[in-house]
């Protein structure tokens, strides 16, 4: 079967064929990115076929992903904004706005340039990719994933924690950035395979609500700070656009003030625990969206993780409560040795204790 990179998505089945030990297998989907750049440069594009690409499944992610940031779009939005960017219109409706498409339309270029270098050569942009992955990933594991390269919306990547994920050339306008970009949200794909045994069924229910909004935050932290770690930071010296520095600026200013995010940390559990409690959504926002602060703590303690135990080592928190996680930070030699390494709060501490001797 002969498969047309421009419309069909790229089975990148030679993860499995390098050596033995490759476990993952993708899928990659460029069409909704491809079919959103040409309908931008279409001005005969009709609202019908407008309606036909905001209805395409990957953009399904996009719209989800506004929704999380409490915006409530539909595809009819995402269809107007196109129709409208295409025919060179204002777009003023704040749901479609949201679409981001006044900003990706100056960008045509360098977004097909960039889509180009992953069509010609899947295997060469996934290959470092894979080898990372497998790094963190236990041995014998399969796990197949779908990846979809989309050109609307906010956010340079994302995962909803089951096997999809998400690169968006909105954001992510750099090679090397949109490989990283991949290889984070490739391994927040992986770790949804493991949800279950982080986090197993019934759990919740029989925990206090405060007890389950800080095992929601602490899952949080582990997801997203060994995704950093797995991303590979060195990556960040390749960078070259203007958004992927503007990440860069923002990861070395948290090295810089790394017992800010900690203490932001401390202030979380505190929030979650008052009586009211803040809701966990919003605690979530200040720490993950934005300049994302909590990211700086979390990747601090899976690098040190890393570098202490190996990626095997960290790859082991796969399968177990995200508390553990946080816990062999703390008994690491390096914990609180210096400011790339800052102790806990006091709070944090306690809930860590709590989730480790089982919620109330």
């Amino acid at each position: 079967m002969t498969l047309d990179v421009r419309h069909i998505a790229v089975l990148l089945c030679f993860l499995l064929s390098f050596q033995a030990s490759a476990t993952v297998d993708v899928v990659i989907d460029t069409h909704a990115a491809h079919a959103v750049l040409d309908a931008l440069q279409n001005p005969n594009l009709s609202l019908a076929d407008a309606k036909r690409i905001a209805q395409l499944p990957a953009n399904q992610g996009p719209i989800r992903k506004l929704r999380e940031f409490k915006i409530d779009v539909t595809e009819d939005d995402l269809a107007h904004a196109l129709f409208a960017t295409a025919h060179g219109q204002p777009v003023t409706k704040k749901e479609e706005a949201a679409f981001l498409l006044d900003w990706m339309k100056p960008k045509i270029a360098g977004a097909n340039a960039l889509l180009a270098k992953i069509d010609a050569d899947p295997a060469g942009f996934q290959g470092a990719i894979r080898k990372r992955i497998d790094a963190y990933t236990p041995p014998g594991t399969t796990v197949t994933l779908k990846g979809y390269v989309v050109a609307v919306g906010d956010g340079g990547g994302y995962a909803f924690g089951d096997t999809d994920f998400y690169l968006n050339l909105v954001m992510t306008d750099d090679f090397a950035m949109a490989r990283s970009v991949t290889t984070h949200e490739m391994y927040h794909a992986v770790q949804g395979v493991f949800t279950a045994s982080r986090i197993p069924k019934g759990q919740d229910e029989d925990a206090s609500t405060a007890c389950r909004a800080v095992r929601r935050l602490f899952d949080d932290v582990y997801r997203e700070g060994t995704a950093v770690e797995v991303a590979d930071v060195s990556l960040m010296a390749q960078f070259k656009s203007a958004n992927s520095l503007r990440q860069k600026t923002d990861m070395d200013d948290g090295a810089r003030h790394m017992a800010m995010s900690a203490a932001l940390l401390e202030m979380s559990v505190v929030a979650l625990e008052a009586k009211p409690a803040v809701a966990y959504d919003d605690v979530y926002d200040v720490g993950f969206f934005g300049h994302a602060v909590l990211y700086n703590i979390s990747y601090a303690m899976a690098r040190a993780i890393a570098q202490a135990d190996g990626p095997a080592g960290l790859a082991s928190f796969l399968n177990r409560p995200a508390y553990a996680f946080i816990q062999r930070y703390t008994e690491l030699p390096s914990y609180g040795s210096d400011d790339q390494h800052p102790r806990l709060g006091a709070h944090t501490l306690a809930a860590l204790r709590m989730e480790s001797a089982g919620c109330p």
